[in-house]
């Protein structure tokens, strides 16, 4: 009676896990291609109309929604951040929340929405970040803020809520932004949709080259 052929059961076995491992991997590539990316884009200056419209010679767009914005300084207690301030579409737009009021009153008072990596950007007058501690009671809270624009003109603005991603947006809804803000806000980018894996993945390195900074909606760390 002859012994079994233990090297070639184990080569049987190698050969069948290898080829299940390369199927899985060939599932994956193809149903991220099946994917739309989203991702915020940002330039330090006013887009162009030619520059919108070169956008749509992007391989895989599926739409680009110009946002407004304008830059800031935000007064919170003794601590202060100047960012750009970002204009939405709360309806449409994908955010991730961490939190946010039943109710939200847009009215003449700002209402302003935090990326939970926001609060960490603020700094005293001698250049500290606030401490854990402070971060965690201003979550918990329902804070006011000063706004003041690049004009100097100061208004207040309350944080009706905190998102998880984007982590470092402060945004408020975009019609608001506009009507607040009419005499400083610009288009310096917008929100755009990419369709494919590898389209998205080549149309964040061409804008990053282009001086673009890219924010996805959501954390995917292959790209």
């Amino acid at each position: 009676m002859k012994s079994p052929n233990r090297y070639k059961d184990i080569v049987i076995c190698t050969v069948i896990v290898l080829l299940a491992s390369i199927c899985m991997n060939l599932c994956k590539v193809y149903l991220r291609e099946q994917k739309s990316y989203g991702f915020l884009i940002q330039s330090q200056r006013e887009l162009t109309t030619n520059e919108i419209e070169e956008f749509e010679k992007i391989s895989g767009i599926y739409g680009f929604e110009p946002v407004s914005s304008t830059m800031v300084s935000i007064s919170l207690e003794e601590y202060n951040l100047e960012t750009k301030l970002i204009g939405v579409d709360l309806k449409t737009y994908p955010l991730d929340w961490e939190k946010t009021k039943d109710t939200i009153v847009l009215g003449n008072t700002s209402a302003l929405f935090f990326g939970t990596d926001v609060f960490w950007m603020f700094s005293d007058k001698n250049g500290h970040s606030p401490s854990e501690r402070k971060i965690k009671k201003w979550m918990e809270q329902e804070l006011v803020v000063t706004i003041t624009d690049a004009f100097g003109h100061s208004k207040k603005g309350k944080i009706f809520g905190i998102l998880k991603s984007p982590g470092n947006l402060v945004c408020m809804d975009q019609s608001q932004l506009e009507e607040i803000f009419k005499d400083s806000c610009q288009i310096t980018g917008g929100h755009m949709e990419i369709y494919g894996y590898k389209n998205a993945k080549k149309a964040k390195d061409i804008l990053e080259q282009g001086g673009f900074s890219t924010e996805f909606d959501k954390d995917i760390n292959e790209l």
